[in-house]
């Protein structure tokens, strides 16, 4: 069994009341979703209460929906309700910056083993930041937290050729600016 299925199975002893069965969710997709998080906001507590509000919600549902991704969907979720807290709070500081809220991919989303590939490293993520903030965004769920492209056009809510055509055109621009090799050697080390 794999872990989409194991997934599918926690979650309809949830929808039937089994209350643990939430909190084995919780634990497993906790890292994933303060991770991705951290891409929006370095408020590490409204990272964590956000998360954990989303879990309430989900706790007090009468009726919790059928869900075909799991970790898409509480992505998703987290993600609307953190960039509402995010949204509001620029408000009640009267913040003059952008609406859109950037999406930054740092060296913390790499595992690291030496100084060449902390600097190939560097060298990506410097090249990352070129990027629009969808490209980003959507680099960041395909090749990081290896959702699919219907999982990721759920959360982005974005059609599935605007996906590949983002992802094809964040690589192509990656391509340009630090080179096929580095992107390979890339690919390969991290399982991208």
């Amino acid at each position: 069994m794999n872990d989409k299925e194991n997934d599918t199975i926690i979650w309809e002893q949830f929808r039937q009341g089994k209350k643990d069965a939430l909190a084995e969710l919780f634990c497993k997709y906790f890292p994933d979703l303060f991770k991705y998080g951290c891409k929006f906001s370095d408020d590490t507590e409204v990272i964590k209460d956000t998360i954990q509000e989303l879990f309430l919600d989900l706790w007090h549902q009468k009726a919790p929906p059928p869900v075909q991704s799991i970790k898409a969907y509480l992505i998703k979720a987290m993600k609307y309700k953190l960039l509402k807290i995010i949204e509001k709070a620029k408000k009640t500081t009267n913040f003059d910056g952008q609406s859109n809220v950037n999406f930054e991919v740092s060296h913390e989303s790499f595992v690291i083993s030496s100084e060449e590939d902390k600097k190939r490293v560097m060298q990506l993520i410097e090249a990352l930041a070129k990027l629009p903030n969808r490209q980003r965004e959507i680099i960041y769920l395909k090749y990081y937290l290896n959702l699919s492209y219907e999982e990721i056009c759920d959360i982005m809510q974005i059609q599935y050729q605007v996906a590949r055509n983002q992802i094809s055109q964040a690589i192509k621009t990656l391509k340009s600016i630090v080179g096929s090799g580095l992107l390979c050697w890339f690919i390969f080390k991290f399982n991208w």
